[in-house]
């Protein structure tokens, strides 16, 4: 049995993400699902609405606490760990930190972790992707993706896409994308 992570971005557990839990969908896989909202289903209305109720009800740092505590007390390996915005970054923070967490996961994918730049001292002790986004607006995607791709176990690519894109939910989603990442991660083991 594939046990797959997935870390979600300010929207939570929302009708944006049943597609990729459809595109994922094998017999042989399960999944856990970690948001900032304690597994309550969202709906909402705007990017905006969205990340006010994430700066709100949890926030950057207290959802990396969140992810770290889970993978702490998780016992049973994780094939796949993918993170999605904040998720991605949390992820990160959680993998590549201090906390140890990094030994219960075989390896991760991270999509457009926005606060990841933050970060960038810290050195994940697994095999990582990191797909960004075309641009964001605190940093040079380039210039981080240069830095990441430095690091021993970081494969990271720019994608031509906004921060977003996998996300039906989001202003910037791109269904071809979707379509061609969703293949990717499916045929991860």
């Amino acid at each position: 049995m594939q046990h797959f992570l997935i870390v979600t971005d300010i929207f939570g557990q929302c009708h944006g993400l049943q597609p990729l839990l459809s595109a994922l969908a094998a017999p042989e896989r399960q999944f856990t699902l970690l948001d900032p909202y304690q597994g309550k289903s969202q709906a909402f209305l705007s990017e905006q609405q969205a990340y006010a109720a994430y700066t709100a009800q949890c926030g950057h740092e207290q959802y990396a606490e969140l992810v770290a505590r889970h993978l702490a007390s998780w016992n049973e390996p994780i094939n796949l760990a993918i993170g999605f915005s904040a998720g991605a970054s949390a992820l990160w923070w959680a993998i590549a930190g201090e906390q140890g967490c990094h030994s219960r996961i075989q390896h991760g994918v991270l999509f457009y972790p926005g606060q990841i730049y933050k970060h960038l001292d810290l050195q994940p002790q697994i095999a990582v992707k990191v797909i960004l986004a075309a641009s964001e607006p605190h940093f040079a995607v380039t210039d981080l993706c240069l830095a990441l791709s430095q690091k021993a176990k970081v494969d990271a690519v720019v994608t031509p896409y906004e921060h977003g894109f996998m996300n039906p939910a989001s202003q910037a989603f791109d269904l071809q994308s979707f379509t061609d990442f969703a293949a990717e991660l499916t045929a991860a083991r």
